[in-house]
């Protein structure tokens, strides 16, 4: 009897020692799972809109401007994507992103919060200008439109690199920031950094 109390206690110790590390895995394999989804989603939806409008590259992309961020989302993204809350430029349907006006919001059918944004490079010719900041190399666009999403919505942690990651469209198609990082150095700064979490991305999309 006192042998198997024994055991039982082994087992109870182990477990208790090996269940936080298993319940962590299984939710961050949750989370990556639907990154990947988010990812093939936009991706598709990029597809479809130059199928209709042609290359990114000829799009009528314009940082700062509002009605070139409207004119975008409502006829070249919003048709291609399953939409069940739109919220405009306001924060409602990303509440953790401060509103400005060249932002559009809004909620997709599997949950998952959206940010729509157009970025520049200052006109910086400089094709590896955004490689520093984040980790992608190779973009000669100077307009450039990014896609913030958090994977599974109002739960929580709702922090950048945990549960929310960025995209950018550039010639190069749809690249998730940290893509010309290697591994090593991803993988250091995502668990280590949180300044960095934007770089995490790429990490991220295939670590499983």
């Amino acid at each position: 009897m006192a042998e198997v109390l024994i055991t039982l206690g082994i087992i109870g110790v182990v477990a208790a020692m090996t269940m936080p590390s298993l319940i962590a895995n299984y939710k961050e394999r949750v989370i990556v799972t639907q990154l990947k989804k988010s990812y093939s989603i936009f991706a598709q939806c990029i597809k479809m809109a130059e199928v209709e409008y042609g290359e990114v590259s000829g799009w009528p992309i314009q940082d700062g401007n509002l009605d070139s961020t409207r004119n975008i989302y409502l006829n070249y993204l919003k048709p291609n994507l399953n939409i069940i809350n739109d919220c405009e430029n306001s924060s409602d349907c990303f509440s953790i992103v401060q509103t400005a006006t060249a932002y559009y919001t809004f909620t997709l059918n599997d949950g998952s919060k959206v940010m729509f944004d157009i970025w520049n490079k200052g006109g910086n010719n400089d094709p590896d200008y955004l490689y520093f900041s984040y980790g992608v190399k190779n973009v000669t666009l100077d307009q450039l439109i990014t896609f913030t999403v958090d994977v599974n919505g109002n739960k929580k942690p709702n922090v950048s690199g945990k549960d929310i990651f960025t995209f950018i469209l550039t010639q190069r198609g749809l690249i998730p920031l940290g893509a010309d990082l290697d591994e090593g150095t991803t993988r250091n700064r995502c668990q280590k950094n949180i300044t960095s979490a934007n770089w995490c991305t790429a990490y991220m999309l295939n670590k499983y």
